[in-house]
């Protein structure tokens, strides 16, 4: 976190505030014990080799073809290092500047994330974040999923949910049933294209909706700085962009973080 001071109402000031105020941050407040912890745990997934050769970039790849090419990086931190708070699950309510299409579409350009209070993966119907913090609490690992850098969307819409769906199934064929006791996605579920989401918290297969980290009260930054941390490689790390999906966007370049909490089972392999 940048020791600089910088206006109040910049979203990664607001994210580093929120999570030095988290009784996680103050758990593991030095690299010290994050690693620490990692290394206990990193003995307990050496006893599932099943599980750990699938925290890789080319098995994630080949669940599927078509949307595996846009998977960058697969790696795990232990789940209690996962923070949660609501008051980034409530973050869905800042203002700004909507991208384009949704602005020719509705003739709003301004407000809050459109999603909110309308697609049924969206805060209020998404986990709360103690909800959240439960299932980690019944975790020992979380698998991180990072994309590669966009500047343009990608071709297929809602890949990530088809990708971390497929995921879920895999481990929990190899771990047995409620492994994973969570899979997170980016963004609003999609996994209803093309027909639109129902809205409202209605939702055509709630068994498989996914919820996007954020929605969920998980701040993604703060995530993508520990995964650096605890894997060496610093382009885990993450910015926020601005004017994100307008022509005044900055920096042009993005990427998504996703993943699943996954409970290392006595006896699986």
């Amino acid at each position: 976190m940048s020791p600089q001071p910088r206006i109040a109402f910049d979203i990664t000031v607001i994210h580093d505030c929120i999570v030095r105020d988290t009784d996680t941050f103050r758990a593991f407040a030095t690299k010290a014990k994050k690693r620490s912890l990692y290394r206990e745990r990193r003995k307990l997934l050496d006893r599932h080799p099943g599980i750990k050769s699938m925290i890789d970039v080319a098995f994630v790849r080949s669940l599927d073809e078509k949307r595996g090419v846009y998977v960058a990086k697969v790696g795990w931190l232990p789940a209690e290092m996962v923070m949660t708070d609501e008051r980034i699950r409530e973050m869905c309510r800042n203002l700004f500047t909507l991208p384009a299409p949704y602005t020719e579409k509705t003739g709003i350009s301004y407000g809050c994330c459109p999603g909110r209070e309308k697609l049924s993966a969206c805060p209020p119907y998404s986990f709360t974040a103690q909800e959240t913090r439960t299932r980690l609490n019944e975790a020992d690992i979380f698998i991180a999923i990072q994309s590669r850098l966009f500047v343009d969307p990608p071709e297929i819409r809602g890949w990530q949910d088809i990708l971390v769906t497929k995921m879920k199934k895999a481990i929990e064929k190899a771990a047995g049933e409620g492994s994973v006791t969570a899979a997170f996605g980016a963004g609003p579920c999609q996994l209803c294209l093309p027909n639109p989401c129902l809205g409202g918290g209605e939702c055509r297969s709630p068994e498989y909706r996914v919820f996007a980290l954020e929605s969920s009260g998980i701040p993604v930054l703060q995530l993508s700085r520990d995964m650096a941390l605890l894997s060496g490689d610093k382009d885990w790390e993450i910015r926020f962009s601005k004017c994100f999906g307008t022509p005044r966007q900055t920096h042009k370049e993005w990427k998504i973080t996703f993943g699943l909490a996954v409970k290392l089972k006595e006896g699986a392999v």
